[in-house]
């Protein structure tokens, strides 16, 4: 079982890192709370965390890190983009572009569609 299970349901992990205030905006809000104001069915799911620059409504599809070059790709849609399991990642590699105002999100997925909801922002 992979280390991000053994801490519970990615429903909990969510609710976990809205309760830590450090690096986020402060509140304190249930998956069902964000669902209902976003005006999301109940049986949406969370996938995860991305990071969206919303002046280009893009997402961080991957990150090439290493010690001769740092690399960025985009993409248009959410389904493309590098989904995170744990907020803190989504936000320390959200860190490490300066180039751009971002957004770390969490992306919902209804029968039809994405939708996100940010939790930090480098701006």
């Amino acid at each position: 079982m992979g280390q991000a299970k053994q801490r519970g349901t990615l429903e909990q992990r969510v609710k976990q890192a809205q309760e830590q205030k450090d690096d986020f905006y402060g509140t304190e809000r249930s998956v069902a709370e964000v669902l209902a104001e976003l005006g999301l069915p109940k049986e949406s799911t969370v996938k995860g965390y991305v990071i969206h620059l919303p002046e280009k409504d893009e997402f961080v599809a991957a990150i090439n890190d290493n010690n001769i070059s740092f690399s960025v790709a985009y993409a248009r849609t959410p389904e493309l983009a590098m989904i995170y399991d744990e907020p803190q990642k989504a936000i320390s590699d959200a860190k490490k572009i300066s180039k751009h105002k971002l957004l770390v999100c969490v992306l919902f997925e209804t029968s039809n569609q994405y939708m996100i909801n940010d939790i930090w922002a480098n701006y």
